[in-house]
């Protein structure tokens, strides 16, 4: 029998090839090479291709695969990597002619690559090691293969020459090599998790920007300009998050006359519809999610915006809705749930009283809002409704069994721990809600870039306040280096430098420690750790460049961040007391450093678990183009029981109590959605009202979806993360 080689060429088979690649592929993982010889003999036949050789051997080993026995996922991503090699011949040429390669043909554009000389391209590139491919699971490879590779590219260089960009931002020859070999590193071993953005924008000099969060004004220009931007920023690769609470309710007066406004709903669907229409980069749908507080005249309607029901011209079906609930709200539905709420139209507010709704929060929006409803009584304000308190709330909770959203913001709480309330307001949240700011209306557009620590390779403390070091000057260094999709966006940059340092793993850091969910004080001292690796790496930039340019007045200047960190610290490696008067001195250069966001997309790629969620499903099959892929946990065959520990009848009341100790040290927010598993529960109106209230009333700020697991399966019934930093 002969096979057909890549040139054409026509050999003999020689079986000594394949067992010499299977013993390869199998070597050092504890599995039994010999089920695979004997599966692929069947599959043989004259004139096969070497290329269909090694794809049947990928496929049945990946077919081996299960719970029991795992790791013929990376036998198969072993085989898919040597595919990959083979088929590029990447590794095979010098590093600096493959960089220039890419260059000349006008694939790599980003001017960061041209900071360095050939002999630094030499001394990186013997720094490349592609054995750390081998590492990887077939359904980490095929990811890379099809949504960050282009034609010609394997993992370990495209690892480096994001390495090699970042460190561009450094002034000195030294540091950019010190610190591209020490990420580079850090990719490679997949301790460092980049977000979708980066791995499809970085080299090719477009935005690395994950999130986005605009303010609409009650205005036709400012309603048409963002819905521009909004179709600019999907186009770059990033999610979006709007919010509406300045534009006029229905019924609202237009030139004086009262009835002629037609509410936000109709203009909402013009933002629908721009994301359907502009994808994101190609390689995913685009996403948004459009924020309404509670107060708003329009809320009953916006909660049946996903509803089948009704007219069908102003559904929101490709959009994700996000309530801002204000504590006045949740206060009084504790005390007498049968008390009347009014919802207002700010635009008439503003005309009458003089004041906005959406400019206050907390006991300020307390004092605005009852001063709106002494009004409305007194007859100088018209465009209001009347609902009961608890009538509301099932509503809320109706569209959330039935359609997963909306998304909750906690909009009081959020603002209380905004570190920059001093100079604005942080209206909403992007569309995971782990990340927001200050954002004004047609003036800045809440913009941030994410990496995560993937902390289940983090093996000790040191470590972790280590890589939350380097994560942090990387995402400093995406400041400069990126290219903002809009002009508000670069404004809000020049402003605030946000960047998101997030969690990805946390159910393998837990299985790997030997602990559970409910381990709440190891869980917390693994937040500080990151908290503190962050502000310190951001305080060092303040020494090497500047502050913040609103840092001035802000909870770092006043020392007000500090106050739950020195309360709530328990490790022996934090000083929160030194590092508050270094902020005092010398600023922050970042104003807001963590955002654990979902990570769905990339956490695949790293092998990990998704964010800070647990994994409901520690062996699974994602579907592909090309087949079901297996996906296992990280230590599963290490620590199968706490795997499983949270499957179906986990309490996700007690996630709640989770995140609330992970947001005492996150300064921004935390992507958590909470599953109800039918197998085990129906999910009821009272059990999601007392998960909203448990997240409430424990500091977090906010809950992404709430999700489902159908009887007789065991994965969500909607796992797709069309999320920014998916």
């Amino acid at each position: 029998m002969k096979v057909t080689k890549r040139n054409g060429e026509l050999e003999l088979y020689n079986c000594k090839k394949i067992k010499k690649a299977i013993k390869f592929a199998c070597d050092g993982l504890n599995v039994n090479s010999l089920k695979l010889e004997a599966r692929f003999d069947e599959f043989l036949f004259d004139g096969i291709t070497t290329n269909s050789i090694q794809l049947n051997l990928i496929n049945h080993a990946k077919n081996l695969a299960t719970a029991s026995d795992d790791k013929w996922v990376f036998v198969a991503g072993r085989l898919a990597s040597m595919e990959l090699w083979s088929s590029t011949k990447a590794y095979e040429i010098p590093f600096s002619v493959f960089v220039s390669d890419m260059i000349a043909k006008g694939i790599y554009k980003h001017e960061g690559l041209l900071k360095y000389s050939k002999e630094d391209y030499d001394y990186l590139g013997s720094l490349i090691n592609q054995e750390y491919d081998l590492q990887h699971s077939i359904a980490s490879v095929t990811t890379f293969i099809q949504k960050y590779l282009v034609k010609g590219e394997c993992i370990q260089q495209v690892m480096m020459v994001n390495a090699m960009i970042y460190a561009s931002a450094e002034k000195n020859k030294e540091d950019r090599l010190k610190y591209a070999a020490e990420w580079y590193n850090l990719f490679a071993s997949r301790k460092i998790s980049k977000a979708t953005p980066h791995w499809t924008g970085l080299r090719f000099a477009e935005s690395t920007g994950s999130c986005f969060v605009l303010a609409i004004n009650d205005d036709i220009d400012s309603i048409m300009s963002n819905a521009h931007r909004v179709a600019k920023i999907s186009k770059d690769g990033g999610g979006v998050g709007t919010y509406w609470g300045y534009v006029r309710a229905k019924g609202d007066m237009i030139g004086g006359e009262y009835g002629l406004s037609g509410g936000v709903l109709p203009m909402m669907k013009i933002f629908n519809d721009t994301i359907v229409a502009f994808n994101q980069r190609g390689k995913r749908k685009g996403a948004i999610t459009i924020a309404l507080p509670i107060w708003h005249k329009d809320i009953v309607e916006f909660l049946e915006c996903r509803s089948e029901l009704g007219d069908l011209r102003t559904k929101l079906f490709d959009t994700q809705p996000q309530i801002v609930i204000e504590d006045l709200y949740m206060n009084m539905k504790k005390q007498d749930k049968t008390q009347i709420w009014y919802t207002f139209s700010p635009h008439e507010v503003e005309v009458v009283l003089g004041f906005n709704l959406n400019d206050y929060s907390g006991p300020e929006f307390d004092d605005k809002y009852q001063q709106a409803v002494q009004a409305y009584k007194e007859g100088k304000i018209k465009v209001v409704n009347e609902i009961k308190v608890i009538e509301l709330w099932k509503l809320i909770l109706q569209a959330a069994i039935e359609k997963g959203v909306p998304y909750i913001i906690w909009g009081s709480t959020l603002q209380y721990n905004n570190p920059n309330k001093h100079c604005g307001k942080a209206h909403s949240f992007n569309l995971c809600i782990e990340s927001t700011s200050n954002f004004e209306a047609d003036v800045t557009a809440h913009t941030c870039s994410l990496l995560s620590l993937v902390v289940g390779r983090l093996k000790s403390k040191e470590e972790i306040i280590y890589a939350a070091r380097q994560a942090t000057r990387i995402l400093a260094n995406t400041l400069t280096l990126n290219k903002t999709p809009v002009d508000i966006s670069q404004a809000h940059v020049d402003m605030y430098r946000t960047i998101g340092v997030g969690i990805q793993g946390l159910q393998d850091y837990l299985a790997l420690n030997n602990l559970t969910y409910e381990d709440l004080d190891e869980i917390s001292e693994l937040a500080e750790l990151i908290q503190y690796g962050c502000v310190l790496e951001s305080v060092q930039l303040a020494k090497e460049r500047d502050a913040y340019p609103m840092f001035k007045g802000s909870r770092w200047d006043t020392g007000e961040q500090f106050d739950a960190y020195i309360k709530n610290s328990k490790s022996t490696l934090t000083d929160w007391e030194t590092l508050k008067q270094e902020v005092k001195k010398y600023g922050v250069y970042t104003s807001q450093h963590t955002s654990p966001a979902p990570n769905t997309s990339t956490s695949i790629a790293m092998d990990a678990s998704a964010g800070v969620q647990p994994s409901y499903n520690s062996f699974f099959f994602e579907d592909n183009i090309n087949g079901l892929l297996p996906v296992t946990s990280m230590y599963l065959q290490e620590n199968p029981i706490l795997y499983s520990y949270v499957f179906g009848m986990y309490d996700q009341v007690k996630l709640t109590k989770m995140i609330g100790r992970l947001q005492i040290w996150m300064d921004t927010g935390i992507s958590a959605e909470y599953v109800i598993d039918k197998n085990y529960q129906s999910p009821t109106a009272k059990q999601i009202s007392d998960l909203y209230d448990s997240s409430w009333e424990e500091g977090n700020k906010g809950v992404y979806y709430l999700r489902t697991i159908k009887q007789n399966e065991k994965k969500e019934q909607d796992d797709s993360c069309v999320a920014c930093a998916g």
